[in-house]
């Protein structure tokens, strides 16, 4: 059953696109449109554009469009009513109740994003409430790290029983479906009876949240320090999922966004507890990457919200070497990092315990370049001045920025005692180039041809699709979703209907016809709305009707002309041919 149009106008009204595009980019205000680097594909100059009057969003990289609906459907990979669904909750609207047809079921993702929840809350549950000893164990470990109720009510802590089913048995108890926990990666299935059976146990659970605030997955820090087999790691984390892939996510980005924006900088670290113990002490823009080496996808993520990035990972070589490799993977997308060097054999977690945050909000003050990093690095290591040299020349082959990458070999020069000139003859010999990143590129549509054109002004013109649609044929229009959009508009005139141009983004949702109705859209602002160019509008529809007419005729003629090939004494096939190659010629 869908949607009243007027229900989804009702939601539509009550959200601010903006606030909405603000929860996953950070977006500046040029004049009326706010811009921002897109969430879609990987840039480093900023094409995506949000134009608050008209509600919809446009990247003119990739060419993804749409209202907040679309972008909502983009970001949480979820169905057009799950989005409307959403945003009436974020808004405090009730929409009545629907019965989903199979066809309208709930998506996968959202399934997972359900389950997820349900998890969350058995968790934070046993965590609050629950009185065994588990939990009791559970309650002590975090009060050992100063984690009070405010900090396991902000980041919805949890404990995972240690029992076999408890959440395999409180999901029978809310009759939700076990298998959507099996693809979760919340239960496991035995390989001998197939029951299912709970895969975090014993654990402090921290949910690993998405930029809209929905759990996507977790990690299980292990309470049984003598534990033993598969239960034996410190932490595991939810398997990849549709909904969650470790490399594009940082744990408490979500939490932190909003001080990341207000003080322009973010703290980079590598443990989950390093993030809640950072935040309790004060330091609350710091943010994790997921049990895995940091990955040019979360380096992306980070710049959306700032280009200050400061590393602050564990004292220890393990640590230092993983600093090194972050960052050149942060110079690879724009951003100049600087780094944040404990002491040996401390971690961030440990430091900010014994020092508090004051200690290490003067560490992050007195950071120290990439550069003096890489320098400090091969001096401990004893490495050649030549070789320290050469890595740095392989770290500014990282910088697509001209004038970043300036900067940055003139601090080489400065440091090393290399002259700038021999670093410019030098960088092309080390530099390591790796293959660009574009845009993923799907099909070509919509086609270059008359048709489009038609629609494209059809879309931005509702005064004009009478008239057209008057002398139009069907029957001509090959690209069928050129043809479904078209005879939704002229529903709409048969009807009377002229709503606005941005409500047919409601009626087509799904890509690629609503980036090209969001293109329109965009088109439609820039252009100047005066009597020139009404007029230029109004010949274009007589040319791409007249070219329309005319591709027939010649099709027409083509087929007279294989017709004629097969009986060349037919002179009513040759005298129809002339009729409409005259015909055909009054219209060039």
């Amino acid at each position: 059953m869908r949607i009243p149009e007027e229900k989804i106008e009702e939601i539509r009204a009550a959200t601010d696109i903006v606030a909405v595009v603000q929860e996953y980019v950070t977006l500046r205000k040029k004049g009326q449109n706010h811009f921002g680097l897109c969430p879609f594909h990987q840039e480093n100059s900023p094409s995506f554009s949000v134009h608050p009057g008209r509600g919809i969003f446009r990247c003119f990289g990739c060419g993804k469009g749409g209202n907040v609906f679309g972008f909502l459907m983009e970001m949480e990979r979820i169905t057009f009513y799950e989005a409307i669904k959403l945003l009436a909750e974020k808004a405090g609207i009730k929409l009545p109740t629907y019965r989903e047809s199979n066809e309208e079921g709930p998506s996968e993702s959202e399934l997972l994003i359900r389950g997820n929840g349900l998890a969350r809350d058995f968790f934070y549950q046993q965590l609050t409430s629950a009185k065994s000893t588990g939990a009791q164990e559970a309650k002590s470990y975090l009060a050992n790290r100063c984690y009070g109720d405010d900090v396991i009510e902000r980041y919805t802590l949890g404990y995972a029983p240690d029992t076999w089913e408890s959440l395999a048995e409180h999901a029978r108890s809310q009759s939700f479906p076990l298998n959507v926990l099996v693809k979760a990666g919340l239960l496991k299935e035995s390989p001998q009876t197939g029951r299912p059976y709970d895969a975090f146990r014993h654990r402090v659970m921290f949910p690993i949240r998405n930029l809209s605030g929905r759990v996507i997955g977790f990690g299980g820090r292990r309470l049984r320090e003598e534990a033993e087999g598969p239960d034996s790691a410190k932490y595991i984390n939810s398997p990849e999922t549709a909904v969650y892939h470790k490399g594009r996510e940082l744990f408490g980005l979500w939490e932190a966004r909003s001080e990341i924006r207000r003080q322009e900088r973010a703290i980079l670290v590598e443990g989950y507890t390093d993030v809640v113990s950072l935040a309790i002490a004060g330091v609350s823009v710091a943010v994790a990457s997921l049990g895995t080496s940091l990955t040019e996808d979360q380096a992306r993520l980070l710049k959306r919200f700032t280009d200050r990035v400061f590393i602050l990972y564990d004292g220890d070589s393990a640590g230092l070497n993983a600093a090194r490799r972050a960052v050149d993977i942060l110079l690879g997308v724009g951003l100049v990092p600087k780094v944040v060097v404990l002491p040996e054999g401390e971690d961030p977690d440990s430091y900010v315990q014994k020092n508090g945050g004051e200690a290490v909000w003067q560490l992050v003050n007195e950071a120290i370049s990439s550069v003096a990093f890489q320098l400090l690095l091969s001096k401990r290591a004893r490495v050649s001045t030549s070789d320290a040299v050469r890595e740095l020349l392989t770290s500014a082959s990282q910088i697509s920025s001209h004038v970043e990458r300036e900067v940055f070999l003139k601090e080489v020069a400065e440091k090393s005692g290399v002259s700038f000139d021999a670093l410019l003859r030098e960088l092309p010999r080390v530099a390591t180039t790796s293959p660009k990143q574009h845009a993923e590129q799907g099909e070509q549509w919509p086609p270059k041809s008359p048709i489009t054109t038609l629609a494209m002004i059809l879309i931005q013109r509702p005064d004009l699709r009478r008239v057209v649609f008057a002398k139009l044929n069907f029957e001509d229009i090959q690209d069928s979703r050129l043809a479904e959009l078209l005879r939704f508009l002229q529903e709409d005139v048969e009807h009377s209907s002229f709503r606005k141009p941005e409500a047919l983004l409601d009626r087509f949702p799904d890509p690629p016809l609503r980036d090209f109705i969001s293109e329109c859209l965009f088109a439609d602002e820039n252009n100047n709305a005066d009597l020139k160019r009404a007029e230029i509008e109004e010949r274009m529809v007589r040319d791409c009707l007249g070219a329309m007419e005319s591709a027939k005729l010649k099709a027409q003629i083509a087929l007279l002309k294989e017709k004629l090939a097969a009986a060349p004494d037919s002179v009513e096939l040759f005298r129809e041919m002339q009729e409409l190659m005259k015909k055909e010629k009054t219209l060039r």
